[in-house]
């Protein structure tokens, strides 16, 4: 790679190992609000996303993000499956849970907590169709910001999903992201808005966006 060219690529393993201690921060940025109040700020996401990273099939895991790299440095990740995998890698996700707990990297209250936060917070998620490609976590460091990494990753990952022949990309946002404008811009538009009249009152959370690009 020469220097100053931004490369879009699947995480290799080399990669996945280099950058596993960057991917824990990148994930909570994608909505503060939410992974706060579901995980806490224990350190329980950190271990969470940690396992996860190294083990493919589950909802965050090297296997399913593209890296944005220039000059071996990581500038962004887009991370994404077909639609019926979020619920199967939800499942497999959980079934890390044990094993972490064994190890003393995470607590059964801490789990326990999470169980019944993620329970409530699920409302504000539309169904994900099987039909679509479900893209879960798009991020770029602070550093990184305003580059233009994210719209690289966006539009590469829409061509993806178009050329494997599914019907949209979707993916959900806080209505109170920036994003979400950023997100318009590049031609997704909002097809749903889901409230919770109690997380909004008790936590501060705003609406969830739905937001989908015909393919």
């Amino acid at each position: 790679m020469t220097a100053n060219t931004l490369q879009l690529a699947p995480v290799g393993e080399d990669q996945a190992a280099r950058f596993a201690p960057l991917i824990p921060a990148l994930i909570r940025a994608t909505g503060p609000v939410s992974y706060d109040y579901q995980f806490g700020v224990d350190g329980l996401l950190e271990q969470v996303v940690t396992a996860s990273w190294s083990v493919p099939d589950t909802l965050f895991c090297a296997a399913c993000t593209t890296a944005a790299v220039q000059d071996d440095e990581l500038l962004g990740i887009e991370l994404g499956f077909a639609g019926p995998n979020f619920y199967a890698f939800k499942a497999n996700l959980v079934a890390l849970a044990p094993g972490l707990m064994a190890q003393g990297k995470a607590s059964y209250e801490q789990y326990s907590g999470l169980a019944a936060r993620a329970e409530t917070a699920s409302y504000l998620n539309a169904h994900v169709p099987d039909d679509v490609y479900y893209l879960h976590a798009l991020s770029t460091p602070p550093q990184h910001r305003g580059k233009g990494v994210g719209r690289e990753l966006l539009k590469a990952a829409i061509g993806r999903a178009a050329k494997a022949g599914y019907r949209e990309l979707q993916l959900d946002v806080l209505a109170d992201n920036p994003a979400v404008g950023f997100y318009q811009a590049i031609g997704l538009r909002i097809v749903a808005e889901l409230r919770s009249p109690e997380l909004s009152r008790d936590h501060g959370f705003p609406a969830e966006y739905r937001m989908a690009v015909t393919l």
